[in-house]
């Protein structure tokens, strides 16, 4: 008989790209991509990846991990400070 680990009956949040506070952290990386008026090829090329990366981040076919969401943050210009702050509101 196969017994379910508690791992499994944890309640966890959603890992997904609909996740809300996903949702409000991409938001706000359009939101500054478009205030420092750059196109997505613009970003792409200044991040150095394709303009696919980006799109399909920005209309959420693509998730995020910690480090491009650092990198890319720090991208569009975003202070230490800022950065912490962005992701303190998502916590």
């Amino acid at each position: 008989m196969f017994l379910q680990s508690k791992c499994y009956q944890m309640k966890t949040s959603p890992k997904t790209i609909h996740n809300p506070r996903y949702n409000r952290l991409v938001a706000e990386l359009v939101k500054m991509r478009k205030a420092k008026k750059l196109t997505q090829r613009d970003l792409a090329e200044k991040f150095q990846t394709s303009h696919c990366f980006i799109a399909r981040t920005e209309i959420k076919e693509r998730r995020l991990d910690l480090i491009e969401t650092i990198d890319l943050m720090k991208t569009l210009g975003f202070s230490k400070s800022e950065i912490l702050k962005i992701i303190e509101k998502l916590i």
